[in-house]
């Protein structure tokens, strides 16, 4: 058993250095993640709700050890910015999937990122039932918006919730967004586009548009 543990941690060690080595050939992925963009809104949210709200779309393109596997660079939010302005300044306000290609062009991006929240809206009102109180009234609108350069393709994603009842904390409009927020991250598979890519960066620029979109079954797509 003594002997067995050393060959074991040896095996382990190779691997490891092989996943560098791997990883050392392989091109990065160029994310772009832009902060939430807040459209015309009756209200907007506090600074704690957008944080959190971009915090879950931190953790869906989150690689663990990416320091030393390379497997993802993260686009400067500086330069995100700059080029969404140049793409504005070039062509005027856009929709947000014609933006979200534009602004991959000027970065040399393979994943631009945008979350967006439509509406958010939270108030309360005297409820005129002698055996309820408070009503708490909210409404949020969320939109995520994700361009993949290997296949050309711009996923566009809403999600909304309401809520018209007695004070819960789980009617307020910031517990509405998170949920929100989950919901788009499952739809459009965003954690997909980071590990179900095997050597997308590979890929000749040519053959770019005939990769399956993340997240899609490869049988499915060859009918």
């Amino acid at each position: 058993m003594r002997k067995l543990i050393p060959f074991l941690c040896m095996l382990v060690m190779l691997a490891a250095l092989c996943s560098v080595a791997a990883a050392a050939e392989r091109q990065p992925l160029r994310v772009a993640q832009y902060p939430l963009v807040v459209q015309s809104s009756w209200q907007e949210p506090g600074l704690e709700v957008t944080d959190e709200l971009e915090g879950q779309i931190d953790r869906a393109l989150h690689v663990p050890l990416n320091g030393t596997l390379h497997r993802v660079e993260y686009l400067p939010e500086k330069d995100c910015l700059a080029a969404w302005d140049e793409a504005e300044n070039d062509n005027g306000s856009q929709k947000l999937k014609a933006m979200a290609k534009a602004v991959a062009e000027k970065l040399d991006a393979d994943l631009v990122v945008i979350p967006v929240i439509n509406d958010y809206v939270q108030y309360t009102t005297m409820s005129w039932h002698w055996d309820r109180d408070i009503i708490l009234h909210s409404y949020v609108s969320l939109e995520l918006v994700v361009y993949d350069r290997a296949t050309d393709k711009v996923v566009d994603k809403k999600a909304s919730r309401f809520y018209d009842d007695d004070y819960s904390t789980t009617g307020t409009a910031s517990y509405l967004a998170r949920e929100a927020m989950t919901d788009l991250i499952q739809q459009v598979n965003l954690r997909g586009y980071i590990w179900d890519r095997p050597a997308m960066a590979q890929v000749p620029a040519g053959e770019a548009a005939t990769q399956v979109p993340a997240g899609q079954d490869q049988a499915a797509a060859k009918k």
